[in-house]
């Protein structure tokens, strides 16, 4: 079955399943590096918000054989039950840049996998990546859900990039606090948690002898784990961590979400890392997740980030 009739199908039995109340539709949603997600949403007469549940998974499991089109039906139901907003939201607050402009934070993407995108979004290039411009909605409201911001808002409230810049520097790393963890033990409270549960302190030995001491390396992130690779534009963040390993480093981008601080003992193979970074973004991150194939190495002498 073509994928513009499996929308059909599930839309219509969606909406019978409803009723008149609800108004049910499919719409494309452009996502990250130009991926084109189909979501279907549903709406009461009495509300002008509704969660987005992406159909593109289920038809694969469709088409495998894994699921059915009755089960498919039940799930998006089930999903939207879970998450509906039971009001309609007053989008006046995000006309008024007074009202919103604290709540204004920054992400990072890929340039040239993003050109569309960056053509009617506000921007500024970093090294083969963009830096883009979101508002982080209250969690009383949507539940810390992000409006893009796009030209046509700046224009609204008559303000520039560099003014919504200025704010996102200040903003972003008070309203998504970075968390500088060691790899090594974010592998063993993974093992811990999934194979040593209520072992004791005997577990956690086992667990340590077993994970290489050689390369120390570091996932930096937010506390959320949520487009968390922007932390590495946090100012200051790059030279502090460089005074504290007492070396420069690399950065290896492994997703929008989180990146990786590899500490430099002047013996890496450059490209030997990025053949690794590339292989992991092909087999283990997904199309929309992928943040960079490069590989970054910050310079604590020039306090300068480079793409190698």
């Amino acid at each position: 079955m073509e994928f513009t009739n499996f929308k059909t199908l599930v839309r219509e039995e969606i909406a019978r399943r409803t009723g008149e109340q609800y108004r049910v539709r499919i719409n494309d949603v452009m996502k990250n590096n130009g991926v084109v997600l189909s979501g279907i949403t549903m709406m009461q007469d009495d509300s002008n918000i509704s969660p987005t549940i992406y159909l593109n998974h289920l038809y694969e499991a469709y088409e495998n054989g894994e699921v059915t089109l009755e089960s498919i039906v039940e799930e998006v139901l089930d999903t939207y039950e879970k998450n509906k907003v039971n009001r309609s939201v007053d989008m006046r607050f995000f006309m008024n840049y007074e009202s919103i402009k604290d709540r204004i934070i920054f992400k990072l993407i890929h340039a040239e996998r993003n050109e569309e995108l960056l053509k009617d979004v506000p921007h500024i290039r970093y090294l083969d990546l963009a830096i883009v411009f979101q508002c982080l909605v209250s969690e009383e409201m949507f539940g810390n859900a992000t409006i893009m911001i796009h030209n046509a808002h700046l224009k609204i409230w008559d303000t520039t990039i560099e003014e919504i810049y200025r704010n996102a520097i200040q903003n972003t790393p008070k309203l998504q606090k970075y968390d500088i963890k060691n790899m090594r033990d974010i592998l063993c409270e993974m093992m811990l948690l999934e194979e040593m549960e209520g072992i004791g302190e005997s577990g956690q030995d086992a667990c340590f002898k077993e994970l290489p001491d050689s390369v120390p390396m570091y996932v930096l992130s937010n506390k959320a784990r949520v487009q968390g690779a922007a932390c590495i534009l946090y100012p200051g963040i790059l030279k502090d961590f460089a005074a504290a390993i007492r070396s420069d480093f690399y950065i290896l981008p492994s997703s929008i979400h989180e990146v990786i601080l590899l500490p430099a003992q002047g013996e890496e193979d450059r490209e030997a890392l990025k053949q690794m970074v590339r292989e992991v973004n092909a087999s283990q991150v997904e199309r929309e997740e992928v943040l960079s194939d490069s590989v970054y190495y910050f310079d604590r002498e020039q306090n300068e980030l480079q793409v190698l």
